[in-house]
């Protein structure tokens, strides 16, 4: 999964933690703030009365509080800023055991201090409060170390869910891909045409037989796949294009620019294109007198499909399954969504690329 859908899923696995560790918080802050104040002799129980000790206690357990409110904060910031490759995710733990540290100690020895400059204590006091700092550094390494293994874990969860509503949804565009394919209009046109160029043309007969059955190898091939480069899908498209073009001849146009990237290092879902120029065609009029131009921009973070609109005299209705099951695999591929820009002269939709080395 790209890194950025890694990011949402923890994101969203942290508010829900929010909502469920009120209760482990409501026990332990209390019993740690006890515990650590009284084991490191911070606090002589004897010189304060009962108002005033249970005043001190509740100094300790703001300040424990703040300390595990802060840490889970940070870690949450960390996560969302910190963006390294699973591989580097050690590399990522330390720097965040290190802010965790650093944070820890520096609110834990100046709440202490602070604590005992207006407190009975005498100056003997003072030297425990390095080793209760330790011990607050150690315990919030450890709580810090145990909400890692739960985002871990439910993170998993969420990842192996995605995994298979993922699958349903290639599922669908595989079946809708070859359902375009093996439709009886596609073939009959298909065939016509093939039949055509053989008593006339016989050489681009051979080019267009040789065309469809890579356009069939490429769907068998790659059905399978949840990406494949930018390269190999805008090859798919020009030879589909091929076959669109013999048959309507020059009443569609297509132009394809690449900005300067690599077209080997980028990825998208396989049959995307397809989808989204068999969608322009379905919507808008084809003529010689006026062609439908559709153009294809490839940038280093999108692939735009663009055409100006030419209105038909009938349109049937639109279900838009194609392009919202498009839009349902990238959020579920990437966490994010296609985009789709329409006004009274162009239809434009935008497809994030996937760089499994950014």
């Amino acid at each position: 999964m790209a890194p950025v859908a890694t990011i949402k899923i923890f994101l969203s696995k942290t508010n829900s933690v929010f909502r469920k560790d009120w209760l482990v918080k409501l026990i332990c802050i209390p019993v740690l703030a006890v515990s650590i104040s009284n084991f490191c002799n911070i606090i002589t129980n004897t010189r304060y009365n009962a108002p005033h000790l249970f005043l001190n206690y509740a100094c300790f357990i703001l300040l424990a509080w703040i300390i595990w409110q802060g840490n889970v904060r940070l870690l949450v910031f960390l996560k969302k800023n910190i963006n390294l490759p699973f591989k580097q995710y050690y590399k990522s733990i330390l720097i965040l055991y290190a802010f965790i540290m650093l944070y820890t100690a520096l609110i834990a020895s100046s709440g202490l201090l602070l604590w005992l400059a207006f407190s009975n204590e005498d100056k003997t006091a003072y030297k425990n409060v390095f080793t209760a700092v330790v011990i607050i550094i150690v315990s919030a390494l450890f709580i810090t170390n145990l909400y890692e293994i739960f985002y871990l874990k439910e993170q998993q969860q969420d990842i192996e869910k995605r995994a298979e509503q993922l699958n349903v949804a290639k599922t669908h565009a595989e079946l809708v891909a070859l359902k375009n394919q093996i439709d009886p209009h596609f073939l009959f046109n298909s065939l016509n045409t093939l039949s055509y160029l053989i008593s006339s043309d016989p050489v681009n007969a051979r080019l267009y037989n040789d065309t469809l059955a890579r356009v069939y190898r490429y769907i068998l091939i790659n059905r399978e796949k949840n990406l494949i480069s930018v390269g190999d899908e805008i090859e798919f498209l020009s030879n589909f294009f091929y076959l669109l073009r013999i048959r309507f001849d020059n009443a569609i146009d297509m132009i394809i620019e690449m900005k300067s990237v690599s077209a080997d290092e980028l990825f998208l879902p396989p049959i995307s294109l397809q989808i989204l120029l068999e969608n322009a065609i379905k919507h808008n009029e084809l003529s010689i007198a006026n062609p439908l131009k559709i153009y294809v921009t490839v940038s280093s973070n999108h692939i735009t499909l663009k055409n100006r609109i030419i209105q038909k005299t009938y349109s049937p209705p639109s279900t838009g399954t194609g392009l919202n099951n498009l839009d349902n695999r990238y959020k579920l591929l990437t966490g994010k969504n296609i985009i789709v820009y329409k006004n009274n002269e162009a239809f434009t939709v935008k497809l994030p690329l996937i760089n499994p080395q950014a």
